[in-house]
């Protein structure tokens, strides 16, 4: 049986510690990116789960925050003695792509693709993350990268909405959001959530008319993760498989990958 890895995805909003063994998530523990301000704190956060998993020799780090990027690298290697695997566009990979310039593919993207192709491996796959920014990512059936895009997440949307106007409250988002509201909170939670849902089917239903007419592929799965990505799902008119761990599976399979 392959050795158990430990896997840090490292996003703006949250950081996710993780143990897998092959394919399967051990523990887990997710902990605020902004509590990780000293080296102190990055330590503090895999002592207890290391203290569990004594054998663990190799990390792979995922971090769209190159900070925070750094002081795990230290922390890891002089006070825990690991190996270390960036997940970066360097790695031998399961897709092939080009992108401009390609050192500047996000991690997290680059680990979702990977678990996508993995898990269909001769199937279109449209691979969707529902976080601080929202990401579409597209393979064709033959795994080459078709292209993507970026466009703020439903909080960022929440905070803009907050920062950049003088009255507009603060308001959290949630799927229980009626069509029209009533009041300034429920008028932002419902223009927020549904106009999230309704971007979403219109893009996935755009890029599956696009596969269609360039490459033939006809048969398009979705891969759905990110924070907000279940709330995002139940609303949307389309099927979607969802999956929260799916940066960090994907980054330990490039570890697997990579570490022969």
């Amino acid at each position: 049986m392959r050795e158990a890895l430990l896997i840090i995805e490292i996003g703006n909003s949250s950081t996710d510690i993780a143990v897998f063994q092959q394919d399967r998530c051990l523990e887990c523990l997710r902990v605020p990116t902004i509590s990780l301000a000293s080296l102190r704190d990055i330590e503090s956060s895999l002592n207890e789960l290391l203290q569990r998993h004594q054998k663990i020799r190799v990390a792979g780090v995922c971090s769209v925050v190159p900070r925070l990027t750094d002081l795990f690298a230290v922390a890891l290697k002089e006070l825990f003695s690991m190996r270390i695997v960036g997940i970066d566009s360097t790695l031998d990979l399961p897709f092939r792509f080009e992108y401009s310039p390609r050192e500047s593919f996000g991690p997290d993207r680059i680990a979702l693709l990977a678990i996508s192709a993995g898990i269909y491996p001769q199937k279109a796959v449209i691979a969707v993350d529902i976080g601080t920014a929202m990401t579409f990512d597209v393979l064709d059936s033959s795994h080459r990268y078709r292209g993507g895009m970026i466009l703020p997440g439903i909080d960022l949307m929440a905070f803009s909405l907050h920062d950049r106007t003088a009255r507009l409250p603060l308001v959290r988002i949630s799927d229980s959001a009626s069509l029209l509201g009533r009041s300034t909170e429920s008028c932002i939670r419902s223009g927020i959530y549904w106009g999230c849902i309704k971007q979403v089917d219109g893009i996935l239903g755009e890029i599956r008319d696009f596969l269609q007419t360039e490459t033939g592929d006809t048969d398009v799965e979705v891969l759905m993760t990110g924070g907000n990505c279940r709330m995002v799902a139940s609303g949307l008119s389309v099927a979607v498989t969802v999956d929260e761990h799916a940066v960090l599976k994907g980054a330990g399979m490039l570890v697997g990958m990579n570490s022969a």
